[in-house]
């Protein structure tokens, strides 16, 4: 059977160990239904060198230069909003060699490799797909406010000029609005361990209820983290906090806590946080409260969570009630639920699961039905290989495809 030509061109290159990267390493390299071949303006890998051919592109060493004085700002704006004369030689040269039947791309957060993407896809006159992962302007987004404008319009622009839109959330697909051919496709998490002994609830046996926390610490993530561990300490809880993350954005003062007493365990090997996992009582997923995020947390789905369906332990999701998290949790009752944002009031709901052991199990359960209805691997990545195979099928330059699509 052909195997179609994918050719990957992004900021973000597959990789086990990060977010949305780590997502598309589940899709492209660990399943082999595409041939794959990557080109990146973000440093290349080498350790351990990628599984499969991969490319890279950068900007002009004046244009590094000035990217690293006051300018800055000022300068990535106009950065992010064409890629007209600026496709490299050498990519255009790779992507002609590798003859790919469609170009793939992450559309957000938006950088400019997504454009460098489109006009490699219509000189070759194959399909554009895109991933919408996250709202145009999250994480490291040095650009001045006065451009942000301007950016969202091309951002969504580049939403209804792609010829497959891939919506990490239904909130994503709501906020980027109609589209001919939008598909909403989950992040997609660990498989189920099947060998993972049965869950037995936490019953008062003299010792410390033990929760834990997976993911990206950077953005509003670690000041929640280190609001909910403090308050904890202050009240004398008998809660035992086990964070597991990279780039904590918590102040420097926790931070120093936080290791000393062996709350904050650092950066480890997927393989190594399920094993962790296995040892805590219950897992806490934070989700933004302020205005500065409300945009990205209606949008986004935090591949963490499917992760943590797979550790069959409870759940306990903090965040308002837009968010998507709260919202698959509310129609599954999957987790416990706090749309408050004051710490406090987190921890009651912590401490009322802990004692409760039917509650317990009850979330496990449910929790297990909600990732068997929607949210198993092997069915998000069947449905996304069954769309582009589709999209490349049906493609015709210069014809749109049909009418938007749902997952």
């Amino acid at each position: 059977m052909h195997s179609n030509r994918l050719l990957y061109l992004s900021f973000c290159t597959p990789s086990p160990t990060w977010g949305g990267a780590m997502a598309f390493y589940r899709h492209f390299i660990e399943r082999t239904d595409f041939d794959l071949h990557v080109i990146t303006n973000s440093p290349i890998p080498t350790n351990p060198s990628p599984a499969y051919p991969i490319g890279s592109f950068g900007v002009s060493p004046l244009t590094d230069r000035l990217f690293h004085t006051r300018l800055m700002p000022w300068l990535y704006g106009p950065h992010l909003l064409t890629a007209i004369g600026r496709v490299p030689r050498s990519v255009w040269d790779a992507a002609r060699e590798f003859r790919p039947d469609a170009v793939f791309t992450i559309a957000g957060s938006w950088d400019y490799s997504a454009l460098v993407a489109q006009q490699i896809a219509r000189r070759l006159r194959i399909p554009l797909i895109a991933s919408f992962n996250d709202w145009f302007n999250f994480g490291w987004f040095p650009s001045h406010q006065i451009y942000h404008r301007l950016i969202e319009w091309r951002f969504l622009r580049f939403y209804q000029e792609a010829d497959l839109a891939l919506c990490t959330s239904e909130g994503m697909r709501k906020a980027l609005g109609p589209h001919r051919n939008s598909h909403i496709l989950y992040p997609i998490g660990a498989p189920l361990s099947e060998s993972l002994s049965t869950f037995q609830p936490f019953q008062d046996t003299g010792r410390k209820y033990a929760v834990g926390f997976g993911g990206s610490l950077g953005e509003w993530y670690g000041p929640m983290m280190e609001q909910l561990v403090r308050m904890a300490e202050s009240r004398g809880d008998d809660i035992e906090f086990r964070i597991y993350g990279g780039n904590p954005s918590w102040s420097s003062e926790f931070d120093r806590h936080a290791r000393e007493a062996g709350i904050y365990r650092g950066q480890v090997p997927f393989a190594e946080l399920q094993e962790a996992m296995s040892r805590v009582d219950a897992m806490v997923l934070p989700m933004g409260f302020g205005p500065e995020c409300a945009q990205i947390e209606k949008t986004s789905f935090k591949t963490k969570f499917l992760d943590y369906l797979t550790y069959q332990k409870p759940i306990v999701v903090w965040g308002p009630d837009y968010c998507s998290a709260v919202k698959v949790a509310q129609e599954f009752d999957s987790a416990e639920i706090c749309t408050d944002p004051d710490a406090q009031m987190i921890l009651e709901r912590i401490i009322s699961l802990a004692g409760s052991p039917e509650r317990q199990m009850n979330l496990v359960r449910n929790a297990r039905a909600m990732y068997e209805d929607r949210f198993r691997p092997d069915k998000i990545h069947a449905a996304l290989v069954a769309k582009i195979k589709e999209t490349i099928s049906d493609y015709t330059p210069g014809k749109l495809l049909g009418n938007t699509a749902r997952a």
